[in-house]
């Protein structure tokens, strides 16, 4: 059996470096970008199925009339959330798709807030190429590195739901996850006005997407 070297480089741009990229209409109109996985490769572009969070209902008319996208699919829709299948034309999404070698995995996400994270796996060699091709293009402060495993520091979290978000975010900072802990699961549960049985719960949850979520994305 032959052993492929592979490797996963991982490339963050941050949203002044990637307006000069096509699609970079993504960061305005949408809050959150989230690649969920690859569909299809067809001669002319990538399929892929994207998790899209808005504000504004007309960021999806947007994305229709952008010519770095094609909707093939609405998968899902409700308020301010979109799971879609897209055909992608973009300046990066060509580089990998015409790269053999090379592709495109999770975690990649695009946030309004932090720019373009992205997750490439492949060869040595189609790794170089695209690091070269893609230096071509954005400026050379962007953040690349090429390893065997992925980083811990720059996997990215999981969504949270709402609520449960809110408890985290609560807990973290009074300081229930230093150590020694600073509050109680009582004190949370005063703060937010509910009952600590409510708090266990939704810490116990959000402990274990954000765990399923690290052991996922370290292997």
């Amino acid at each position: 059996m032959v052993s492929h070297d592979l490797r996963y480089l991982q490339l963050q741009v941050n949203p002044d470096q990637a307006t000069m990229l096509s699609g970079a209409g993504l960061l305005e109109n949408f809050t959150l970008v989230e690649l969920v996985s690859i569909l299809s490769i067809y001669e002319d572009a990538s399929e892929f199925i994207l998790s899209l969070k808005y504000t504004n209902e007309e960021s999806m008319q947007w994305l229709d009339s952008d010519e770095s996208f094609e909707i093939t699919g609405i998968l899902e829709q409700q308020p301010g959330y979109s799971l879609v299948s897209v055909k992608a034309h973009g300046t990066i999404s060509m580089l990998i798709h015409n790269n053999p070698e090379i592709w495109v995995q999770t975690p990649t996400i695009i946030s309004n807030v932090n720019g373009l994270f992205m997750t490439i796996q492949g060869t040595t060699k189609g790794l170089k190429r695209f690091r070269d091709e893609i230096g071509n293009i954005l400026p050379p402060s962007i953040k690349i590195r090429i390893s065997k495993d992925l980083k811990a520091d720059w996997i990215a979290a999981p969504q949270l739901p709402t609520r449960r978000k809110e408890v985290m975010e609560l807990a973290v900072k009074l300081g229930y996850y230093s150590t020694p802990r600073k509050c109680t699961q009582r004190d949370l549960a005063e703060a937010l006005g509910v009952r600590q049985g409510t708090v266990a719960e939704h810490l116990q949850s959000a402990e274990g997407m954000i765990i399923q979520s690290w052991a996922d994305q370290a292997r």
